[in-house]
């Protein structure tokens, strides 16, 4: 039976109804707002959320065994991987109060309570994704005989080796299952890929990375802690401004980091110009198309890496956390980083691997049924008085980018909007989930800016910076499910007539 985004929901929700939902409802700004500045009355409703953001109730059961176990107290236990990343946490971090212990398949970082060492490790684990996954904490404690019983998957001999199959196709006839990488998330892909790139463009003395458009939170953040010298160009249209850049800078330009298009204003480059410059300068590109799915925007033929989260599409069903790193044959400089970047890597636990193999089948179709949806969607937004701004990717400012690429009528799921009008108003009484994520078989609403750059949303500086990048604070990112367009459209209208009364 269709789980279906359109209703209203009550604070705290996981979405959907299964342990491990990565979606939570946040129905009011009051709410949104008491989530990101850890209101009580918030918090203390939610089992679960986006799990990079939120620990999960099963990883906060097994913090507390394990302390209780060890009788360790005045530190915070954070649940990290492998050793090995643990190490990194404490080297980045500087951390230098911290402690491993070795568990069985995982460690636990130890930092003490209180501590500004703690909350930066908080924040790394968030950004890298080195993080156990909430399956895996279930494990142990059914292991460990704290809980009665876990989530029930499909057994199948080789989950990954579908995953990757799948994956591969999606991005065209020249990718092979080889070519595909699986991490425990696309944050956690980017980060393994980063470290690994800027790692070996240091020791060619390129130390200078371009990010191409207002990029996603976790890659702005792990490119600031382990590049040497960014370059931030807001709108990744403005191709003057890059070449630019090379002409003055180019021996020292390790790479290009973009999206195609850019999460949430759907900006599509040039790309087969970024191609060239690239290519004059020896310097790699990195895209990731998650926003409309490597499916629809066919990057391999021009990218060096790939990334992807498939906690978006893949996941459609909205549980389960996962990314990938494809390596396009035809590149030298993305294949010299494969060994490298999967030594890094934090592999998809096998619980999570068995339940994306479920749902992955459902992955080609939902996509087409999400290129059908959009654009009756759009055409709605960009024909109602309440909406001031719309952004898809195959909006006009695009020139003609994305669809160069992708070809016509393969948006994806994702058109975000401004409306004209109280945004309070708008929020509150839209009869949709409102929750991070996006590419889900359940339409949501997501308040893109307030989930993403909160703390920029509380200083003028901040505010100024957003704006420089032509994002609104107001600014809602819809995703469009598996349900009627018509249902869609209604239930976005009733909340678009708050504005009119």
């Amino acid at each position: 039976m269709m789980t279906s985004g359109l209703g209203r929901f009550a604070l705290g929700r996981p979405f959907p109804d299964r342990e491990h939902a990565v979606c939570v409802s946040l129905p009011t700004v009051r709410d949104l707002v008491g989530y990101e500045e850890k209101d009580p009355r918030v918090l203390e409703t939610m089992a679960s959320g986006y799990p990079r953001f939120v620990r999960h109730r099963r990883i906060v059961q097994l913090i507390d065994y394990l302390d209780r176990k060890s009788g360790e107290d005045g530190m915070t236990r954070f649940l990290v991987s492998d050793q090995e990343a643990c190490e990194e946490a404490i080297l980045y971090c500087s951390a230098d109060q911290a402690r491993v212990i070795r568990e069985t398949g995982f460690s636990s970082l130890l930092v003490p309570k209180g501590t500004d060492q703690s909350e930066r490790v908080s924040m790394f684990l968030q950004h890298s994704g080195i993080g156990i996954s909430s399956r895996r904490a279930e494990d142990v404690l059914l292991r460990e005989g704290q809980i009665q019983s876990a989530e029930s998957t499909t057994l199948m001999d080789d989950p990954a080796g579908l995953v990757r199959e799948i994956i591969a196709k999606a991005h065209g006839p020249e990718i092979f299952p080889e070519d595909v990488l699986l991490g425990s998330s696309g944050a956690n892909a980017f980060y393994a890929l980063f470290r690994e790139a800027s790692k070996q463009a240091e020791s060619s003395g390129k130390d200078l990375w371009i990010r191409l458009g207002w990029l996603y939170l976790d890659t702005i953040e792990v490119m600031d802690l382990l590049a040497g010298e960014t370059v931030q160009i807001d709108d990744p249209r403005d191709c003057g401004k890059v070449e630019a850049i090379f002409n003055e800078y180019g021996p020292r330009i390790a790479g290009i980091v973009t999206e195609f298009p850019t999460n949430p204003l759907m900006q599509a480059c040039d790309l087969q110009r970024i191609r060239s410059l690239c290519e004059k300068w020896n310097s790699l590109l990195v895209v990731d198309p998650t926003m409309t799915s490597p499916k629809n925007a066919k990057v391999s033929g021009l990218a060096d890496v790939i990334v992807n989260s498939l906690t978006k599409y893949a996941g459609c069903e909205g549980d389960v956390m996962m990314g990938s790193l494809v390596f396009p044959s035809g590149s030298d400089r993305g294949r010299k980083l494969l060994e490298g970047t999967a030594s890094r890597l934090c592999p998809p636990y096998r619980g999570d691997l068995l339940r994306m193999a479920e749902q992955i089948p459902l992955y080609n179709d939902f996509i087409e049924n999400a290129n059908h949806s959009l654009p009756h969607v759009v055409s709605f937004l960009e024909g109602h008085s309440k909406v001031k701004a719309v952004y898809w990717a195959y909006q006009s400012s695009n020139q003609g980018n994305f669809e160069e690429l992708a070809g016509p009528d393969r948006p994806g799921c994702v058109a975000s909007f401004e409306v004209d009008g109280s945004f309070k108003d708008f929020y509150d009484n839209l009869p949709m989930l409102k929750s991070p994520s996006f590419g889900t078989r359940f339409s949501l609403c997501c308040p893109y800016v307030y989930l993403a750059h909160y703390k920029l949303i509380k200083s003028e500086t901040g505010l100024e910076e957003l704006k420089r990048a032509g994002l609104s604070p107001f600014l809602c990112r819809l995703s469009v499910g598996t349900e009627q367009p018509d249902q869609i459209i209604d239930a976005v209208d009733e909340g678009l007539r708050a504005l009119e009364q």
